[in-house]
């Protein structure tokens, strides 16, 4: 993709006639009759009042002073406009009515989707659907299966979806399309994003990491992902106004291009759905009858293919118990170099506190190389966790065991590498201004186009107000004068190895934390804090793990001789 954070509003095409236009001259007055080409381009929500129309030459219409009265048809209906406007643009609702109902209607530069139900949409399995989709290039209606996807974000209002196109009622034989600049595919997600105060964490979190990371073997692959691509979309469901959208690629095989099975397997693809293994915890045993082992989902090779954790246990083991001088010597054949130095970045701009483990897959192309991440469901990041609400902690740093491995050795001269690409990114993708006006420019279009007020009339929870961006704003500037100083810290050869190695995880955590290097602080007081000074535990360094199954969850503080770090518990 070339760049955020508008990508989906630039090189507009008008391949269809988007309306037919009737003038009509009665008494010397003159109304400008607006007929949608297809039902794809506008959709009611009568409840609300509400009509979005998706047009891709509405700029045609910025001059009606020739007209004295302007209607529009929607949904088999025709409604007048009460006051004629100037011009018709994005950025204002117009009030209209029918006989006897009075309604706004809003034009729309987003693609408009929606999904008709008979059935009750629920988590598994996929019921029947009938989708309309309209952009500036794309005019579709097919059959669909859909489903309820997520974990918590289950009990949420405006759930997100995952889609599969169909030919056919029954979803015997699917159907590949291609919104956008998206993938040709037949599978989708919808992420209702409503846990983001500004609907925009997400969004710019999967296109960041897209615009930062390659895959290594994209030159044999020229059409493999990173990650998984995005794009807003404006959604009705049964005939209710859902709000903005992600719409969103798979991760899965296809996207990544990876091996096929034959014969055996060749690529692997691992979802992280828990804590332990993702995070490096110390490898459980494995049971080949069950998809699931120790926080990892199999996700390739499918089932009914292969089911073997061999591979994937060798490697957490790997890092876990090998020597040092082993780990040191191989660890950059067993994982990719380039993957974790972008993905430890990446995880630490957006303070992405799910993703040290169990928001991550794991991948790999072929046999015999190398293992690389790839991340998923971002929801909670720049300042804000899962649930939508604000952490403001920008002075700590996230890791896993496999981070704090690379970091006590430094294999290959990591620290000096990981922190020139730093540098690097600073001066460009990652800078102060790059990042706060794409924020600012984005906050800007979604109030101007009235999209923050039609997400507001059915999910007023959030305000989509200017505090809102203040804040993010703000901890986007604390944020990276913080990484600024501990990359700087991190090729220094005058900071200690010690205090660059005061790491714990997992990170959040649950039942326990476990302390790396923790020989360097054996029968040495500690104290677990929270922000105010709370004391809630304390206690002697007795081994590389502190129980804390006793605290509540919250952000707390483990304050050592010589060091202190910050983790959350969930």
């Amino acid at each position: 993709m070339s760049g955020f954070p508008f990508t989906i509003f630039s090189s507009m095409k008008y391949p269809f006639v988007a309306l037919l236009l009737i003038t009509t001259i009665l008494c010397h007055s003159q109304t400008l009759t607006l007929e949608l080409d297809g039902e794809q381009q506008g959709q009611v929500d009568r409840s609300l009042g509400l009509i979005v129309v998706h047009l891709a030459n509405l700029d045609q219409y910025s001059d009606l002073s020739d007209y004295n009265e302007i209607e529009i048809g929607v949904d088999a209906d025709t409604y007048r406009f009460d006051v004629v406007p100037t011009g018709l643009t994005y950025t204002q609702g117009y009030a209209v009515s029918t006989a006897s109902t009075d309604y706004t209607l809003y034009f729309t530069e987003l693609p408009l989707m929606s999904i008709q139900t008979r059935e009750a949409i629920v988590d598994e399995p996929k019921v029947l659907g009938t989708l309309t989709y309209a952009d500036d290039s794309l005019e579709l209606t097919a059959y669909i299966g859909v489903e309820l996807r997520g974990g918590s974000t289950l009990t949420v209002p405006k759930k997100t979806l995952d889609i599969e196109i169909w030919q056919d009622t029954l979803g015997e034989v699917s159907q590949d399309v291609q919104f956008g600049d998206l993938r040709s595919d037949d599978d989708w997600v919808l992420d209702a994003l409503y846990n983001e105060p500004l609907r925009m964490r997400s969004f710019f979190a999967h296109q960041l990491w897209i615009d930062m990371h390659s895959l290594y073997f994209q030159d044999k692959e020229p059409n493999a992902k990173s990650g998984a691509d995005v794009r807003y979309v404006e959604l009705f469901l049964n005939g209710h106004y859902n709000g903005i959208y992600a719409l969103s690629e798979q991760l899965d095989r296809k996207q990544m291009k990876l091996k096929s099975y034959k014969e055996g397997v060749r690529g692997e693809l691992y979802k992280g759905i828990t804590w332990g293994a993702p995070t490096y915890g110390q490898p459980p045993s494995y049971n080949n009858a069950s998809r699931e082992w120790a926080g990892y989902e199999m996700k390739y090779p499918k089932e009914d293919q292969a089911t073997d954790w061999e591979a994937v246990f060798d490697f957490v083991d790997f890092v876990n118990n090998s020597s040092d001088e082993i780990f040191a010597e191989q660890i950059w054949s067993a994982f990719d170099y380039d993957n974790h130095l972008d993905y430890f970045i990446f995880l630490n701009v957006l303070r992405a506190t799910d993703n040290t483990g169990k928001n991550i897959y794991l991948a790999k192309y072929n046999t015999d190389e190398p293992y690389f991440n790839v991340p998923w469901d971002l929801d909670g990041c720049l300042g804000t966790i899962w649930s939508g609400e604000r952490e403001n902690i920008t002075d700590d740093i996230l890791s896993n065991g496999l981070i704090n491995r690379v970091i006590e050795l430094n294999p290959n001269n990591y620290e000096e590498t990981v922190s020139a690409r730093w540098l690097g990114y600073r001066a460009g993708l990652l800078s102060t201004d790059n990042l706060l006006t794409n924020f600012q420019e984005r906050f800007d279009y979604f109030t101007n186009n009235k999209i923050y007020e039609r997400e507001a009339l059915v999910y007023p929870n959030y305000g989509f107000e200017e505090e809102s961006l203040t804040y993010m704003l703000g901890w986007v500037q604390n944020r990276m004068e913080y990484l600024d100083t501990y990359f700087r810290q991190l090729s220094s050869t005058e900071e200690s190895q010690e205090s660059r190695t005061l790491l714990l995880y997992p990170n959040p955590v649950n039942g326990s934390i476990h302390l790396k290097n923790h020989h360097l602080y054996l029968n040495k007081d500690f104290q677990i804090i929270n922000d105010s000074g709370q004391i809630f535990l304390m206690g002697k360094i007795a081994s590389d793990t502190i129980a804390i199954d006793t605290l509540s969850p919250g952000v707390y503080v483990l304050m050592l001789e010589g060091g202190q770090s910050r983790f959350v518990v969930e």
